[in-house]
C-alpha cells in the first residue's frame, strides 16, 4: 500500500486549491465489483484494459526506462511511412521534461490538443500516431476521464425501484479533489438502463452529459477503450469519435496525470520489474552473457531467477552477494523515456540482446539503499505488430493493446488492498491489417455497405492523407466511399 504521501511541492499544490476545469483518471485491473452489469468490461464493447483507480491505488511503471520495436507484420503492412508514425508517437513522450519541472498549474499545456481532418472524416480514417499515443498513456497508467468521470458503485433494488450509488474516478492535477471537469468542460450524468438488441436490459450506466452547450475539449486519453456504445449523450459521442481526430500532443490533463503518477514525491511501496538483477550488465553478441560491473559481485537474486525480496546486503547462496531490493518504498521516476531497438522482423525479438541499466533509491525495511538496476531484454518491451484481429459482434477490431501486467505490490502489506501497484512493461499493440471493408445491414448489395473505419496518417495541413496499407491510394478509396454511399 502507499506508505508515504506527497511532500512539500505536492501538499503546496492541495493547500493552494484548485481553479475548476481539469480532470485525470488512473488505470488499474478492475475491481470484483466492478462488474459488467454495472458499466465494466462491458461485452462487445470497446477493448478495456482495466477499471478506473482510486487515487493512492494507483498502478505505474517503477522503470525509467523502456524499449519498443517494430515487428515485420507491421511493416509489409504499413511500411516506411507506418514506422515514422510509430517512432512520432514516442517522440511526443520523450520531448516532455521531467514532471517535476512542470509548472504549478500546468499552463504550458493547452485544453485543447486535437484537430479534425475533414477528408480522414469523410473516409472515415484513424491516425495511426494519435491511437498508439493513447495506447502509450494507458501502459503508463492513465486512462479516459470522459469515460469514468461518473461511474456506478452499486445498484440495489427494492420492488420494482433500483437504487444506485454514483462515484467520480476523475482527479484534479492541482488539487487532487475528485472533479467533474475535464480540461475546462462541465460533465454531468444520467443514469441509463442499456439494452441488448433482443429487448433484454445489458448493463446499466451513469452516462457522462457534457454541460457546456459547445462539444466538449476532450483528452488524448478519450481515445482508450471508448466507442458510442458506452456513451449516449450525442455531443459526448462527436467529442471524442477517433474517425479524422488527430492529437499533436498532451492536453494539461494528461499531463497532470503523468505528474501525479510519476512525480519523485509520489512514492508507492512497489517492486522493480521482472527479471531485473541487480548490477550494471553490458552485453555483447547475438546471445550472449553479459557481464557486470559497479555492484561486483552480483548474480540474480532465488533460485528460479526471481527477483528477491531479502533485505539489502543479506547473503544469498553465494557469500558476500548482494540481493536486488525489489520490494520496497520507491519515488516515481519523474520521467519515462521510450527507447527504439533494433528487432528482427520475422522472429520478433531484439536482433542483439539489449540491457537497460539505471540507478535508484529505494527503502527496504528503513534502510535507504542506492543501487543499479539492469534488465536484459530478449525482444522489445513494447512489440508493434499488425495481424487480423477478429471482430466484435461483426465490425472488424481495429486495433489492440496487448495489455501491460498489473501487480498488486500493495497488497503485499494488506491483503484487502487493490494497490498501490506496478505495471510490468511488457506489452504491445497490434494494429488491424484488415484493409478495406464495408459493413452491411439485412440481405443488402456491396452499393448498401457502409465504409469500415481504416488506418491513416494525418494532420492539420493540407497534405493528403496517407492510407494504408502502404500502397493505397486516396483517389481509389474516394471513389468507393463514394459508390457506396450511392453517389
Amino acid at each position: 500500500m502507499r506508505t508515504t504521501h506527497f511532500l512539500a511541492p505536492i501538499v503546496a499544490l492541495l493547500l493552494l486549491g484548485s481553479l475548476p476545469g481539469r480532470a485525470f483518471s488512473l488505470l488499474g485491473p478492475f475491481s470484483g465489483w466492478q462488474s459488467p452489469d454495472l458499466g465494466y468490461n462491458i461485452p462487445n464493447g470497446a477493448q478495456e484494459y482495466g477499471g478506473p483507480r482510486l487515487r493512492g491505488d494507483e498502478y505505474r511503471l517503477s522503470t525509467p526506462v523502456v524499449t519498443y520495436g517494430i515487428d515485420g507484420s507491421f511493416l509489409e503492412f504499413f511500411g516506411v511511412e507506418g514506422a515514422r508514425a510509430v517512432d512520432a508517437a514516442f517522440d511526443v513522450f520523450n520531448s516532455i521534461t521531467n514532471v517535476s519541472a512542470f509548472s504549478e498549474k500546468l499552463e504550458e499545456f493547452p485544453l485543447k490538443a486535437d484537430g479534425i481532418n475533414p477528408t480522414a472524416r469523410a473516409l472515415g480514417l484513424l491516425d495511426l500516431k494519435t491511437q498508439l499515443m493513447s495506447q502509450i498513456l494507458a501502459t503508463m497508467g492513465l486512462t479516459s476521464p470522459e469515460r469514468w468521470c461518473w461511474s456506478l458503485r452499486a445498484r440495489y433494488v427494492v420492488g420494482t425501484t433500483p437504487s444506485y450509488s454514483v462515484v467520480n474516478f476523475n482527479y484534479d492535477p492541482v488539487s487532487g479533489r475528485p472533479s467533474r471537469y475535464i480540461n475546462g468542460s462541465l460533465y454531468s450524468y444520467v443514469i441509463r438502463e442499456i439494452y441488448n438488441t433482443d429487448g433484454t436490459v445489458g448493463f446499466y450506466d451513469a452516462r457522462e452529459v457534457p454541460v457546456d452547450s459547445a462539444n466538449p475539449m476532450v483528452t488524448l486519453a478519450s481515445t482508450i477503450s471508448v466507442n458510442a456504445y458506452e456513451t449516449s449523450d450525442d455531443r459526448m459521442v462527436r467529442a471524442i469519435s477517433p474517425t479524422g481526430r488527430y492529437f499533436t500532443g498532451l492536453t494539461r490533463d494528461d499531463a497532470g496525470g503523468l505528474r501525479y503518477l510519476y512525480h519523485p514525491q509520489n512514492r508507492n511501496y512497489e517492486g522493480a520489474p521482472a527479471g531485473s538483477i541487480r548490477g550494471s550488465v553490458s552485453t555483447s553478441g547475438g546471445g550472449g552473457g553479459g557481464s557486470a560491473a559497479l555492484e561486483s559481485p552480483w548474480t540474480v537474486a532465488g533460485s528460479s531467477g526471481q527477483v528477491g525480496t531479502t533485505a539489502v546486503g543479506t547473503p544469498a547462496t553465494t557469500p558476500n552477494t548482494l540481493q536486488l531490493v525489489n520490494l520496497g518504498v520507491r519515488a516515481g521516476v519523474d520521467k519515462v523515456r521510450f527507447v527504439k531497438v533494433n528487432t528482427d522482423p520475422v522472429l520478433r525479438q531484439n536482433a542483439r540482446q539489449a540491457a537497460v541499466t539505471y540507478t535508484e533509491v529505494v527503502s527496504s525495511n528503513g534502510v535507504i539503499v542506492r543501487q543499479v538496476v539492469s534488465r536484459v531484454l530478449a525482444r522489445p518491451d513494447i512489440l508493434i505488430s499488425a495481424r487480423d484481429l477478429g471482430v466484435a459482434n461483426y465490425v472488424p477490431v481495429i486495433g489492440a493493446l496487448v495489455q501491460p501486467g498489473f501487480v498488486n505490490t500493495g497488497a503485499a502489506l494488506d491483503g484487502a488492498a487493490e494497490g498501490p501497484g506496478n505495471i510490468e512493461p511488457q506489452s504491445g499493440y497490434t494494429f488491424s491489417k484488415v484493409g478495406v471493408h464495408s459493413l452491411n445491414r439485412g440481405n443488402t448489395d456491396e452499393q448498401d455497405g457502409q465504409p469500415g473505419n481504416l488506418w491513416g496518417s494525418f494532420d492539420g495541413s493540407t497534405n493528403a492523407p496517407v492510407l494504408y496499407p502502404t500502397g493505397s491510394k486516396l483517389a481509389d478509396l474516394e471513389a468507393a466511399a463514394l459508390y457506396l454511399k450511392g453517389n
